[in-house]
């Protein structure tokens, strides 16, 4: 943007807030005398006083416990305090503050502002980011911005004000986000980084860049005689579905020449290669094959990549799987527990079909287990199994590869594999329900559905009842849903759940079956109605009433859409009370829910149910919340977990610096056990390992435990870095991951907790932490 702009748009900043003194310092309230001896303890507790409040306020989602003396504060600790809780509480009732806060003089105060605004700008985007450009202007334009950490604060890592200045304006996805963006591409590399990363965002809202953006970020990624390549630069354009033809061949030119250079954006060239159209599979094919010059995280991205480009993508990958079929020889099968292991699965997951790699398939499919194997090479040895049997059986959920692929189960002499019973081990019945899912449910393949859907592995159970939003053959769908919600694992609650929600005539008994239809008139004229299974609305109302699953925005949410879409009348009640909730998310779609059932646009964002108000805003604030019961005894210092697991010793070091809450909770956790034993239900190579969910199948959280609050922040999501998992807004509990590689579209979306050391990207869906031990 010119920068003659920033004139009027500062004036704008200065109107919005409290009359400042006129040496440019925040106003306050009358300070102690200087020279009294009292005056600095005073002020310190007075300080810490209202540093818990804030806290407090920040929990419990209360904007208005942030008053303007608190941003007007001469500690810095206060300041930054107040615009990190209306930084993650958000909406309109927060909007104001943050404005306030854009103008501070410090840097991590602007950070949170920024950062707070471009997450609270919808309906207003173009003032916001005219008043985020303004900002960053005047911040290149000013001597020094940025006041010193204080003695209490030294610790805390700080924030990159002009990273958050940059994301905000991508993420709020004005008219003028794009142009000024490029703009800024020209400036000072760590700007156009921020730059870059920014458009990324705006592609994920636009889903399309004009094509100038997309020449100016291959000029900056190829370099110049004058400036090195900013490979940062690929990133947006990995992150879009589609781009314009004219820009391919050049996006294959720069991504190839890009990859020739190590470093944690080289895996920005091996994705955007995957926009650069047939011609680019061969460079893919070689990142994909070639161990030790690409990483496990840029060789599992190039399968991913390899699988976009159709027919040659497949042949390429068929080709790899050849090349990467482990030996059978027992020793080297020991060396499968490495992070290289994920480039193979990865290849046999982004393969559609056998094709020409059938025969590698078949040797994949028979790997003999060695002899007393440890249970992580077992698990291995049965995920490239079943892997490989998944795709050679086609639509034959009887194939006796399939059925005997998982080698992880004890053996039982007295059964064998059997299409009609649930195969004994997660990994195999997991492949199982796949294949079954592959052809109309119906006969004997409606036999063996029922067999894993009714019971057997969770993880499987939870698979085959999502199969019935896609397969309307599937007879009985209304006693399986039913008996899924009444069990205790919150995933399957969920599941059958979110099956309702899309497909709501899934719970409608057959004509005949409900106690309440009519009868066919004498003529014929009135066909007996479908009525929803009196089991799936019990369920679903006893769901409502339950407090745990009030905790639990995920359930809950899940809950409430399916009583939306089956417009359960006896559910209204409930939804009101949940209109009230604190969790913002549960409001939302209670709201929703409660819209169906009165046929208007109802609003719950204020926690009161009603009509929408203007712009389909109401006028008060939201609910607050309780303040967690981690908040009374919070850890203070980096502690360090240390991880038994069956890929080795792991290592993670969770600082409370900014996500006291969250760490203090983890912490807790581990010092009382919950995490010995639990799996890892989730691995996705060059991306994340996650686990910490009570039932292994990544939902819900310990029990007594209400879900947390966001603590996120805008702090970049590195290789090895911890964050809080969620599926949703506050939904975070119990579950952690742990990035393998760089990931921006993360950034200031997840609670960035700590930093992890040891291989674990090695780990495999499966995998047990035996126990962790925990030092401060």
């Amino acid at each position: 943007m010119p920068r003659r702009r920033s004139s009027s748009l500062l004036a704008l900043l200065a109107l919005s807030q409290p009359l400042a003194a006129c040496d440019g310092q925040p106003a306050s309230g009358p300070a102690p005398d200087a020279g009294s001896s009292a005056a600095a303890p005073a002020a310190a507790g007075a300080a810490q006083d209202r540093l818990g409040a804030l806290l407090a306020a920040e929990q419990r989602r209360a904007a208005l416990e942030v008053s303007p003396a608190d941003q007007q504060s001469r500690d810095v600790d206060v300041r930054r305090a107040a615009a990190r809780a209306l930084a993650r509480i958000g909406g309109d009732a927060a909007r104001p503050g943050l404005v306030r806060a854009l103008a501070d003089e410090d840097d991590e105060v602007i950070a949170w502002a920024a950062y707070g605004l471009g997450s609270s700008c919808k309906e207003h985007e173009g003032e916001t980011v005219s008043m985020l450009v303004a900002r960053a202007l005047a911040r290149d334009a000013g001597p020094g911005l940025s006041a010193a950490p204080s003695a209490a604060s030294a610790g805390p890592p700080r924030l990159d004000a002009g990273g958050a200045l940059a994301r905000a304006i991508g993420r709020c996805g004005a008219e003028a986000s794009e142009p000024t963006l490029v703009a800024w591409l020209e400036g000072p590399r760590e700007r156009a980084v921020h730059a870059a990363y920014a458009l990324g965002d705006l592609a994920a809202i636009k889903l399309k860049l004009r094509e100038e953006t997309l020449v100016a970020l291959l000029n900056l990624a190829s370099g110049s005689a004058a400036s090195p390549p900013v490979p940062e630069a690929l990133y947006p354009i990995g992150r879009l579905e589609h781009v314009p033809l004219t820009v391919i061949p050049r996006i294959r030119d720069v991504a190839a020449a890009r990859l020739a250079e190590a470093g944690d954006a080289r895996l920005f060239a091996v994705r955007a290669l995957g926009r650069g159209g047939e011609a680019a599979v061969g460079e893919l094919a070689r990142v994909l094959t070639t161990r030790g010059v690409f990483s496990a995280s840029e060789r599992a991205e190039a399968a991913r990549a390899l699988k976009r480009l159709g027919a040659p993508g497949q042949r390429a990958l068929a080709d790899a799987v050849a090349s990467l079929v482990p030996s059978a020889d027992p020793i080297a099968l020991t060396g499968l527990v490495s992070e290289d292991f994920g480039a193979l699965l990865t290849a046999l997951e982004a393969l559609g079909a056998a094709g020409a790699a059938r025969k590698p398939l078949r040797d994949l499919a028979a790997l003999p287990p060695p002899p007393s194997a440890p249970a992580a090479i077992l698990r291995r040895v049965a995920w490239l199994r079943c892997g490989a049997a998944r795709l050679l059986a086609g639509e034959n959920f009887r194939d006796p590869l399939l059925l005997g692929c998982d080698v992880t189960a004890p053996d039982d002499p007295e059964s064998k594999p059997d299409a009609g019973a649930p195969v004994r081990g997660s990994i195999g019945a997991r492949a199982v329900v796949e294949v079954i899912g592959r052809g109309a449910i119906t006969g004997a393949r409606l036999a063996a559905f029922r067999a894993y859907a009714g019971s057997g592995d969770l993880r499987a159970r939870e698979a085959a009842i999502e199969l019935i939003a896609s397969h309307e053959e599937i007879a009985g769908a209304p006693e399986l849903l039913a008996k899924a919600l009444a069990a205790e694992a919150p995933g399957l609650v969920a599941a059958a759940a979110e099956v309702i929600a899309r497909q709501p005539q899934r719970a409608s008994e057959a004509p005949g079956q409900g106690k309440r239809k009519r009868r066919a008139g004498r003529e014929g004229k009135d066909a007996p109605a479908a009525v929803t299974s009196p089991a799936i609305e019990a369920a679903l109302i006893a769901i409502l009433d339950r407090p745990a699953a009030r905790d639990d925005p995920e359930l809950i949410g899940a809950v409430i859409d399916a009583a939306g879409a089956l417009a359960l009348r006896p559910a209204e009640a409930r939804l009101e009370e949940l209109c009230r909730s604190s969790y913002p998310t549960t409001r939302a779609r209670a709201g929703t829910a409660l819209g169906v059932l009165r046929g208007r646009k109802v609003a719950c964002d204020a926690g009161l149910p009603g009509d929408a108000g203007a712009a389909g805003r109401p006028l008060v604030a939201p609910p607050v919340g309780e303040v967690p019961s981690e908040a009374s005894a919070l850890v203070r210092e980096p502690a360090v977990l240390t991880f038994d697991t069956d890929a080795g010793e792991l290592t993670m070091t969770l600082d409370p610096a900014l996500a006291p809450i969250a760490v203090t909770r983890f912490v807790d956790l581990a010092r009382l056990g919950y995490y010995d034993g639990k799996i890892v239900h989730r691995v996705v190579p060059g991306f994340v390992t996650q686990f910490g969910a009570p039932f292994g199948d990544g939902a819900g959280g310990p029990a007594g435990r209400p879900a947390l609050r966001c603590e996120t922040s805008p702090v970049p999501f590195e290789p090895l870095r911890v964050g809080v998992a969620l599926a949703g807004r506050d939904t975070g509990s119990s579950q952690l991951f742990v990035m393998h590689a760089r990931a921006p579209h993360l950034d200031g979306q997840y609670a960035a907790v700590g930093a992890a050391a040891g291989p674990w990207a090695a780990l495999v869906d499966g995998d047990v932490i035996r126990s962790v031990k925990v030092r401060n």
